[in-house]
């Protein structure tokens, strides 16, 4: 068997002989830049007073049926200047109690304590929110318009002009509200002075010879002597629901991971801007609990996670008050999840 898996690892890493060139789903809105050598460019470190917020958020269910869900949903913001935390806050908990109802998702947000102020506790999903049309997918989109609305809150009462905001993910939309909670962000963001960048952990973007394009760009580098480098530009973007500048920035030089950038494109930073801008990201990249991705964003995803462990105890207590009803429910779809247990 393992020589068998040697084999296709083998076969899996033969480099192309032609990386190609960006490809975008969407081409009519992306006007790509032919990979280049000349598009690596090398920054350094910089350790200066840009206070840097960065935000994530989690879900994860606890009880779902065809009808109903019980979501979990945590969202999350840090302060931080160089390495120090410039203050403390706890994630802004809530449960989600979604339910599917005359072809459209009723949710119920209920705060577990108030962290962040968020006003709006009731949603209906209809059409493109609605994912398949079932209940427990109504987290992911609840948790995505929090996100928005923490990044707002957070550019209006806790930075300035020159700080710096990074969304976990990319600058894109997908659906109309989400845009709505986009545009007040991307205002703050305009009227506060504030540099904003999304930096997504994975990326699914490809050549047009079908190879991943990090990966492309990574594996160009290394064959150049740049340690720590970002490489731009990539295509002129014109996407109406996608507001980010692309970017592949490597942040640590021994660091094997580079990671998909934008900065948020209606705003003109000038280059000197952006490379102090990474520098300073670069400069929280040390910690080697994950050498070369900035350590606000780690800081982040681990504050703001639910995982299955929480889920499980939560479970278990809530089985205690479960009635019968209920529980014919749930057994409708999870025995599933009951044979990967045994």
């Amino acid at each position: 068997m393992l020589k068998d898996l040697y084999e296709v690892i083998e076969e899996l890493s033969e480099t192309p002989e032609d990386w190609g060139e960006p490809s975008f789903s969407q081409e009519q809105y992306y006007d790509t830049v032919p990979l280049s050598e000349e598009n690596l460019n090398g920054y350094d470190v910089k350790n200066g007073d840009r206070v840097i917020c960065c935000v994530d958020g989690g879900n994860n269910k606890i009880y779902e049926s065809p009808t109903d869900s019980i979501d979990l949903i945590k969202i999350y913001f840090n302060l931080f200047r160089g390495k120090e935390r410039v203050k403390n806050f706890d994630p802004w908990t809530a449960f989600l109690v979604s339910e599917f109802e005359n072809d459209e998702i009723r949710c119920e947000l209920r705060p577990l304590n108030d962290s962040l102020p968020i006003e709006k506790l009731n949603y209906v999903l209809k059409d493109e929110e609605m994912e398949e049309k079932k209940p427990s997918t109504a987290g992911h989109t609840i948790r995505k318009y929090l996100e928005w609305k923490a990044m707002e809150y957070a550019v209006e009462e806790h930075l300035g002009p020159g700080d710096i905001l990074v969304k976990d993910g990319v600058l894109q939309t997908t659906v109309e509200r989400e845009r709505r909670f986009a545009e007040r962000t991307y205002e703050k963001v305009e009227e506060n002075e504030v540099v904003m960048l999304g930096i997504a952990k994975t990326s699914s973007l490809m050549t047009t010879t079908g190879y991943p394009l990090v990966a492309s760009v990574n594996s160009m580098a290394r064959e150049t002597d740049k340690d720590l480098w970002y490489y731009h530009p990539i295509a002129d973007n014109s996407n109406p629901d996608h507001k980010g500048e692309m970017y592949i920035v490597k942040y640590h030089p021994s660091s094997t991971y580079a990671f998909r950038t934008e900065f948020y494109r209606e705003k003109s930073y000038k280059d000197e801007v952006r490379e102090d801008v990474l520098g300073h990201l670069a400069f929280q990249a040390k910690d080697p609990i994950f050498l070369g991705y900035p350590y606000g964003l780690v800081d982040a995803d681990k504050k703001a996670r639910v995982t299955d462990e929480e889920v499980e105890y939560l479970k278990n207590m809530g089985d205690n008050r479960m009635n019968k009803t209920f529980r014919d429910k749930i057994n409708s779809v999870n025995a599933h999840d009951k044979l990967s247990n045994i």
